[in-house]
């Protein structure tokens, strides 16, 4: 599965890893400004978000701007700079999910244009190239942790078909929405985003272990898109 560390899950590759540039820049479709999404679930370990203004004289870590630094479960950690001054959304030790806005794109610190500025490091700090990761050809989720029934086979869960009401079903619709948040789409319509509701909307759409992945939002998502929302 490819990975997105921006909001409307279309990245393009403005400066490319090497050996002098250990990170990858990154613009929205066509070299457009986007919000910037956590890749995967983790702790936050690192935040900077006092920088106002582009400075080219700037060292060590201050080069970022402001930026987001994520340790994950796997060990990992991934980074975002020069985020957008007064747009950083966490704090040091806050839990993100896997699709969450931590940021908006933008222009500070040594930053020539506004972008994203994105990295992927190792245990030991060593910095890999982060296409991989947008390609799917490695990953920082955690893994899958598999349910072993008393009889030692492996328990699947599979695909439910959304609980349809015998009399009358009300269906949500947000097809004027183009992010890819379920929170933000339902915010759109009025309707309350808060975890416990979008628990409930995903029970009646047939996901019975709803905790907010990426993969369940996004499929809320979708539904909401077609018109096809069950609530």
């Amino acid at each position: 599965m490819t990975g997105h560390v921006l909001e409307n899950l279309q990245e393009e590759i403005t400066n490319n890893y090497s050996s002098y540039h250990e990170a990858i820049d990154i613009v929205g479709e066509g070299s457009n400004l986007d919000n910037v999404v956590a890749i995967s679930d983790g702790k936050v370990e690192m935040v900077a978000k006092d920088f106002k203004y582009t400075d080219h004289n700037t060292q060590g870590t201050d080069t970022y701007g402001n930026f987001v630094k994520i340790q994950h479960e796997n060990g990992k950690k991934s980074l975002y700079a020069h985020l957008k001054y007064d747009s950083v959304d966490v704090n040091v030790g806050d839990e993100v999910s896997k699709g969450q806005k931590i940021g908006s794109m933008g222009e500070t610190g040594n930053a020539y244009g506004a972008h994203l500025h994105f990295e992927v490091r190792n245990e030991d700090e060593t910095r890999e190239n982060p296409i991989e990761y947008l390609k799917g050809n490695a990953s920082l989720d955690p893994a899958p942790k598999v349910e072993f029934k008393e009889e030692a086979t492996v328990e699947v869960q599979k695909e439910v078909e959304p609980i349809k009401n015998s009399t009358t079903t009300t269906y949500l619709k947000n097809d004027s929405y183009y992010g890819g948040s379920i929170v933000d789409g339902l915010k759109g319509i009025g309707v309350d985003s808060s975890y416990d509701n979008r628990s409930t909307i995903a029970l009646k759409n047939g996901i019975n272990d709803y905790h907010g992945s990426y993969d369940q939002n996004v499929y809320l998502l979708k539904l909401l898109k077609q018109g096809k929302l069950i609530i």
